[in-house]
């Protein structure tokens, strides 16, 4: 009898844990790191970049290397009327990364809406996962740089991001600086910066 009271007892706390995993994975799942929307906005075209960044931090007056926070990355860019939306995934493989910059592997969302170009320059607002940001790009989206300050602690080593892009369409490449810095009285303290480098991949012309 107690063996198999032993048994029954066993079963109800597997029972159980299965339940707990079930609910928490499906409570799970109703997270998502992008905005939520009723209805699907079809993009008037797609482009996928896949690259690599490398992670430098200012150090006595210089900047080196930091291997650990190295990274692989991916963007799926979607073009609307008026700017486009990019979900970015990050995966940092080092086995000696600390967890300071987040988790190893992470979404991040940017929604950059266009104003008509004023000569050779445009004017863009950015929502993202960083916050509400602001920049310029030339008439051509070939240059891009934006501009992020994110609510975060002032005894934080950082207080802004700044992204800059160079697209060269023609080699199917893309070039950015990620920056990472704390502002202060119009003065800049460099902290971090991530060189990245990614491929182009654009959907093959459909035939008539």
């Amino acid at each position: 009898m107690a063996r198999h009271a032993q048994r029954v007892v066993k079963r109800l706390v597997f029972t159980a844990l299965l339940l707990l995993g079930t609910l928490l994975s499906g409570c799970s799942s109703l997270h998502s790191p992008l905005p939520l929307t009723e209805k699907t906005e079809k993009p008037l075209r797609t482009a996928v970049y896949v690259g690599t960044g490398v992670a430098y931090r200012f150090t006595q007056g210089e900047w080196q290397r930091q291997p650990s926070y190295d990274y692989d990355f991916s963007v799926v860019q979607r073009f609307h009327e008026d700017g486009w939306e990019s979900v970015k995934e990050i995966y940092r493989r080092h086995p000696d990364y600390d967890g300071r910059a987040g988790d190893r592997d992470q979404t991040l969302y940017f929604r950059v809406k266009t104003l008509p170009a004023d000569g050779n320059s445009r004017t863009l607002h950015v929502q993202s996962s960083w916050g509400q940001g602001r920049g310029t790009a030339d008439a051509g989206l070939n240059s891009v740089v934006v501009e992020f300050s994110p609510d975060i602690s002032r005894f934080a080593p950082f207080n802004a991001f700044r992204i800059i892009q160079k697209f060269s369409y023609d080699e199917g490449r893309l070039r950015e600086t990620v920056e990472i810095f704390k502002k202060n009285d119009g003065q800049e303290r460099p902290f971090m910066k991530m060189e990245e480098e990614a491929d182009l991949y654009l959907p093959a012309m459909r035939r008539p």
